[in-house]
């Protein structure tokens, strides 16, 4: 890589950070991205040469890594950068941190959750980008690209398999929107095929979980996946689910979830109980349905589930029975009184 000319308005004899761009940037953004913006503070004032593959070496990085941060700085408008007519980076431009009051949106907004009346902290809540229905003419171009061409070779071993338009359409997804590079897309690959999970709607599923909790490094994912909770094996005794295999990455996804919420191990496996109870299987959508609506209504413990199944109850009390219709149809079982079920009063028993 080429020296890149570096250029602002921050020379001041120090390497001074602003506070905005610790109120407003520093919490959404990783590691590398923060270091990285600080090392061009310190090298403009300083009037050091920069160069891609300087900054990679000084924090043994990949220049992919380096031009990625520089591009999600680029995103929240803090630098502008400049491209020569062989897409080599020749210009960064820092820019002034602007005072604003929420924060620039990327390709993964966040929303922080701040409940005045619950003593804890929630987590940032991500929302995930729309999948958009890429054209013949984009999937061609992502299939050119070297990197990606490599990467595709390596998933169809590992899967086994000709990648159709629709994998391939995914796959583009995961890399255009949620950010993946090549590196994270094949380590996926392999840590679903290892938990002998192949379709792409399950690998999708483990991306999008992934994306939720930030990573966007193979050793963040690595990190992340070699991280069990304790809790999801009282949650598969709850479930009487055999222990004997690794959790699926979309259980751990549903646990670390009611962590981020504040339930303990008891609340969760109070709710798989029930669970089991309303509809005799298995099932985390289910008890996450609870757990949401426990959170919802603000119980956190055994004491407040009883107080809220109590309310639920005198509240179901008040309420007058519906009479059953009479069928209007006229034969010969028209004495036969038909049952008829509130599908809505079922639902809040087996919740109750």
């Amino acid at each position: 890589m080429s020296q890149v000319t570096l250029y602002g308005d921050c020379v001041s004899g120090a390497t001074v950070v602003s506070n905005r761009f610790i109120d407003i940037y520093m919490g959404n953004a990783n590691d590398a991205q923060i270091k990285i913006y600080l090392y061009l503070l310190r090298c403009i004032d300083g009037n050091m040469p920069i160069s891609v593959s300087i900054i990679a070496d000084f924090f043994n990085y990949t220049e992919k890594d380096v031009l990625r941060a520089l591009k999600y700085w680029e995103k929240q408008r803090l630098l502008k950068l400049a491209f020569s007519q062989e897409k080599q980076l020749s210009e960064i431009q820092l820019l002034p941190i602007q005072s604003i009051v929420s924060v620039p949106q990327t390709s993964l907004q966040t929303v922080t959750v701040e409940p005045a009346e619950q003593e804890r902290t929630e987590a940032k809540v991500f929302r995930l980008p729309e999948k958009p229905n890429y054209s013949a003419e984009k999937l061609l171009d992502f299939k050119n690209r070297a990197d990606v061409s490599q990467f595709l070779f390596v998933a169809e071993q590992y899967m086994k398999k000709t990648l159709n338009s629709n994998e391939i359409a995914t796959f583009l997804y995961l890399y255009d929107a949620l950010g993946f590079d090549t590196d994270l897309l094949e380590y996926l690959v392999e840590y679903c095929v290892g938990n002998r999970k192949k379709s792409i709607r399950y690998i999708e599923s483990v991306a999008n979980s992934w994306a939720l909790a930030g990573i966007r490094y193979v050793e963040e994912a690595k990190e992340y996946t070699s991280n069990i909770p304790s809790e999801i094996f009282e949650v598969f005794k709850a479930f009487g689910i055999r222990t004997g295999r690794n959790p699926l990455e979309t259980e751990l996804s549903f646990v670390r979830r009611w962590i981020s919420l504040g339930f303990s191990a008891e609340m969760m496996v109070e709710a798989c109980t029930r669970t089991v109870s309303a509809i005799h299987n298995p099932s985390f959508e289910y008890a996450d349905k609870i757990l949401s609506n426990w959170d919802r209504e603000g119980v956190r413990t055994l004491a407040d589930v009883e107080k809220n199944d109590s309310a639920h109850k005198q509240r179901n009390a008040r309420q007058p029975a519906a009479k059953p219709e009479k069928s209007a149809a006229a034969n010969k079982f028209g004495d036969f009184k038909q049952r008829s079920y509130d599908y809505s009063a079922l639902e809040q028993e087996a919740y109750n």
